[in-house]
């Protein structure tokens, strides 16, 4: 595993595997920056291989046939352009499942969007994990786990990436870039702990997003106006409300700076929740209705996001 931040959840992967503990199916966060693709891709490689130890040969029969594009034991399923994956899919896939392996070795699924499921395909893929065929492995990648059905989640075991340190991803980042790094550039990795692969592209272009994130604490930490979300970006900003109360939710619950987004604000943090009398119960039920609107504007069209979003802000400043 080329990402240190991730070599202890493959040495997980390594061992089950060898010890024959593997789950017939798991749960990964989607989360692209962190280096969840680039695992679940040798993973899947790890399975199909039929010489496989710590990773994929990459020479048998499998792994060239996986290689082509055509391997006949590898399925995939996703969302086709944002919308819900049907039942019928679902089922399709399924009666794939009931055929013999082709190469004699696992069947690998990787389900793609899993958030996106309807309720009646989720339940028709919640028969199969109950009752696995055999040597068939689901790696199941949903943005948001707490958007699948509870009794689909039950059915899988969670493998959550590792996030790794500042002082980590410092080391990474130096050694990836070959020098010594800026102490502009040393901040970032503390406040993009949990991107780092986005972090070294904007490091190399020196085009930093927006910080929508630090935008909105400037401006509630300061009690000014606050933003004004158009349609093209209240998206960016409802993550950055979450993230924001995340990060208070941290500060309130005592953690080290090192787990902070923004440590330098910690103090002026700690006073905003002083001031506010807000406590850990609140913070989580605001943050629960954020993912409420993001839930509400994925299923249904027509919505106003952005107001919903400033409707949110006034029921809690």
């Amino acid at each position: 595993m080329s990402l240190p931040w991730l070599r202890e959840n493959w040495q997980q992967v390594l061992r089950e595997r060898q010890q024959g503990k593997l789950a017939h199916a798991y749960c990964v966060p989607w989360q692209v920056d962190l280096g969840s693709a680039l695992f679940v891709a040798e993973w899947i490689k790890l399975l199909l291989c039929s010489q496989a130890e710590k990773r994929a040969c990459g020479e048998c029969k499998s792994c060239l046939l996986h290689k082509a594009g055509n391997h006949p034991d590898y399925y995939s399923l996703a969302s086709q352009d944002g919308r819900a994956i049907s039942v019928d899919q679902v089922r399709e896939l399924l009666g794939k499942l009931h055929n013999t392996p082709n190469q004699a070795g696992a069947k690998v699924v990787w389900l793609q969007d899993a958030e996106k499921l309807s309720v009646t395909a989720a339940n028709a893929l919640l028969k199969t994990l109950e009752e696995p065929t055999r040597d068939t492995y689901f790696i199941v990648t949903p943005e948001r786990t707490e958007r699948l059905l509870p009794t689909l989640r039950s059915r899988m075991q969670l493998l959550r990436m590792n996030t790794p340190s500042a002082e980590a991803i410092q080391q990474w980042l130096a050694q990836q870039l070959g020098r010594i790094l800026t102490e502009e550039e040393m901040t970032a990795c503390q406040r993009y702990r949990q991107r780092p692969l986005a972090l070294i592209e904007w490091v190399k272009s020196g085009d930093y997003p927006r910080d929508y994130v630090a935008e909105l604490s400037g401006a509630l930490l300061a009690d000014e106006a606050l933003p004004t979300p158009a349609k093209a970006d209240w998206q960016d900003w409802l993550l950055a409300t979450e993230q924001w109360l995340q990060e208070l939710m941290r500060v309130q619950q005592g953690a080290a700076q090192t787990q902070l987004l923004m440590p330098s604000k910690q103090a002026e943090l700690q006073q905003f929740l002083r001031n506010r009398n807000y406590n850990v119960t609140d913070l989580s039920s605001w943050l629960q209705l954020c993912y409420g609107i993001r839930q509400q504007t994925n299923e249904q069209s027509g919505l106003n996001g952005p107001l919903l979003l400033q409707e949110l802000w006034m029921r809690w400043l």
